[in-house]
């Protein structure tokens, strides 16, 4: 009897861009840096000109940046170089998951929205992903964008503390960023449910309703893609992110400071929101009221004078009114002296 050995493999899963294509070709731009040294380079979807260019010494930062997550090639060799897990790099390459953040022994992997305000009370989100491996920074963007220009303009001039820091001083800045785009978003959402009241009272129409959902449906974004940047300062203020030295915690409490603030704004700002809802449909219903009281008091009014007219209006041959000579007239009059009788006693009840 022959015996057959199965010998089982590992399939590893295919890794897939989910999202939309905002580039037609991926861009990769690195900067190496210390305190005294500085250099810039940028390629179109080759990564073997970068890689001949990663030779760092102890004390220079590499920050490498890549527009256009759907060449996933690119991803993969970028990723393949730094020994970077698979699921990692599904992760990076999903743009419809959650924000999240996770420790792994050797790097720290940040995963967040940007959000910035669009055209027609809409918002653009942008999935950016962080890597922080050592003294090595990986970022990823969806689309070419100007979140971090100032950010690489003092990393060229050497202004402020982000030269003489090490990478993870760098991360906190491009978070910092992120946040700065949040609180632009919020401020926009602010400034249109500031004039909506307004304009309801004026006059409520039905599509303020549509921009008031609109805005609900974008502050409620902004809370989801805030929040998981709070929990990813708050692994490092408990000490489990060893990428996170001691010195730079300060600039991360500062940072969730921000962060706490700014899902406390968007919680207010959804009462608002609602608030103002509620507004619409009140003022809606009291315009309503208003018009419906107008048509009831001009009906109670000709109830009267249907009756006399209703009354005239049946051909009995013995009506003495019909041959006197002021019957007309005084039909009239009697009509009209009762149409104001009804006009002064609503006056006198202040009913309009």
């Amino acid at each position: 009897m022959s015996r057959f050995h199965l010998q089982r493999k590992t399939i590893e899963p295919v890794i897939q861009f989910v999202g939309k294509q905002f580039l037609e070709t991926a861009s990769i731009q690195l900067f190496r840096f210390s305190e005294q040294k500085f250099s810039e380079l940028s390629s179109e979807a080759d990564f073997d000109r970068i890689r001949n260019n990663l030779e760092q010494s102890e004390e220079e930062i590499l920050w490498i940046n890549l527009h256009g997550i759907h060449d996933t090639r690119l991803v993969h060799e970028i990723a393949d170089q730094f020994n970077i897990d698979r699921l990692i790099i599904q992760d990076i390459v999903d743009t419809n998951q959650r924000p999240k953040v996770e420790l792994h022994p050797e790097l720290l992997f940040v995963s967040v929205k940007s959000l910035l305000p669009s055209n027609h009370q809409s918002i653009e989100a942008e999935q950016i992903s962080f890597i922080l491996k050592d003294n090595v920074l990986l970022s990823f963007q969806e689309k070419k964008g100007d979140h971090f220009e100032h950010i690489r303009r003092r990393i060229r001039e050497g202004k402020g503390r982000v030269r003489k820091s090490e990478a993870d001083y760098l991360l906190y800045l491009l978070l910092d960023a992120i946040t700065g785009n949040c609180y632009t978003t919020l401020n926009d959402l602010e400034l249109q449910l500031d004039i909506l009241p307004e304009q309801i009272m004026q006059d409520p129409k039905p599509e303020y309703i549509a921009s008031l959902e609109e805005i609900k449906r974008n502050l409620f974004a902004l809370r989801k893609a805030v929040t998981p940047m709070k929990e990813t300062i708050l692994f490092t203020e408990k000490g489990r992110a060893e990428q996170i030295r001691a010195q730079t915690l300060p600039y991360f409490s500062d940072l969730k400071d921000q962060l706490m603030q700014l899902i406390d704004e968007a919680d207010i700002n959804l009462t608002r929101a609602e608030g103002t809802t509620n507004l619409f449909f009140s003022y809606q219903g009291h315009r309503m009221n208003e018009v419906m009281k107008v048509l009831t008091i001009v009906a109670t009014i000709f109830i009267p004078i249907t009756f006399f007219a209703g009354i005239y209006g049946m051909n009995f041959e013995k009506m003495p009114e019909l041959t006197w000579q002021y019957g007309y007239p005084a039909a009239w009059g009697l009509m009209v002296i009762s149409a104001l009788v009804m006009l002064l006693y609503f006056r006198r009840k202040k009913w309009f």
